[in-house]
């Protein structure tokens, strides 16, 4: 049987995902809630419809077509004559998305195969050659489809790409070392070490990540591994915090550790998908602050890469 994936995004030329210029393949669903997640729209599994209102007109300019083609009624016009979309209602369907002329309403995340996302990839090959970029499988969490993702690497390896995974680590160990095999380099984030505390600002507690992280350790080089630490004010930047992630990380042997610091650009994504923004205060860390953190990780004998979530 042929297996499929939920992708929401391609994106072309990246460079903050691994070596080189990079298409970076977004897969749908994600087991965390982390409070300053960037994509919103990844965590759900299934299909979902966005709606962007700056785009969007009132009734009496385009005659709101989106709302008769609705089958579920989930569309109305607001006392202004805007389409407000009602979230419990919508199926993520698409048929609203189709008459809209003002590309307002947009369903992400849709079925592909193995060989669709791979011609998509390929397309940028000429790039990857000339900077030693590749494929990197990101989300969501890819291990949340971990059939898919196993298959979609092996191919892309199959084909001489260079592979990358950016996980959380949250999933079946068996899950994590299927996909491993056909990994290349391994991007692993470590949100915080207090079990507590990461279950407040992700949902999960962090002993599934943890075990996994030191099974990772005596099967995968450490040269192959990036761990990766999203750096948010007021949840997990205190000096103590870095520390204990640092020390944690050097103590299973790997070198390579990215502090990756927190920016608003995600925010404006949850009003499209009808979600409230679980940090509205939360604001970028002052200048110097990442420096600090980062003498820090050099202490521990760390390698620091500059990166970006």
């Amino acid at each position: 049987m042929r297996v499929t994936g939920r992708v929401f995004n391609i994106q072309r030329y990246s460079i903050h995902d691994g070596a080189g210029i990079r298409t970076l393949v977004f897969l749908k669903g994600c087991p965390l809630r982390c409070l300053w997640c960037c994509n919103p729209e990844s965590q759900r599994s299934g299909p979902e419809l966005g709606f962007v209102a700056s785009r969007c007109v009132s009734a009496g300019e385009c005659g709101a077509p989106c709302v008769p083609a609705c089958p579920s009624g989930a569309i109305r016009l607001d006392p202004e004559g805007r389409p407000a979309v009602d979230r419990g209602a919508c199926d993520a369907c698409g048929r609203c998305a189709t008459v809209c002329g003002k590309d307002a309403l947009k369903v992400v995340g849709r079925e592909m195969t193995v060989d669709e996302v791979l011609a998509e990839v390929e397309k940028d090959r000429p790039f990857y050659r000339r900077s030693g970029g590749g494929m990197t499988l990101g989300g969501g969490e890819p291990l949340a489809q971990y059939r898919f993702a196993a298959e979609l690497l092996a191919a892309a390896r199959e084909a001489y790409l260079h592979t990358a995974l950016e996980t959380c680590g949250h999933a079946p160990w068996g899950h994590l070392e299927e996909v491993l095999r056909h990994v290349d380099l391994l991007q692993f984030d470590i949100k915080h070490l207090d079990p507590a505390r990461h279950r407040e600002l992700t949902g999960q507690s962090n002993g599934l990540i943890l075990d996994n992280l030191k099974m990772v350790a005596s099967v995968k080089p450490p040269q192959d591994v990036v761990i990766r630490v999203p750096v948010v004010p007021g949840c997990n930047d205190s000096p103590d915090d870095v520390r204990a992630t640092a020390g944690f990380v050097a103590g299973l042997g790997f070198q390579q550790i990215e502090l990756v610091p927190y920016h608003r650009l995600g925010v404006p994504k949850y009003r499209q998908y009808g979600m409230p923004y679980p940090l509205p205060d939360c604001q970028a860390a002052p200048p110097g602050r990442l420096e600090e953190l980062r003498k820090i990780v050099n202490e521990y004998g760390l390698r620091e890469m500059a990166g970006a979530i």
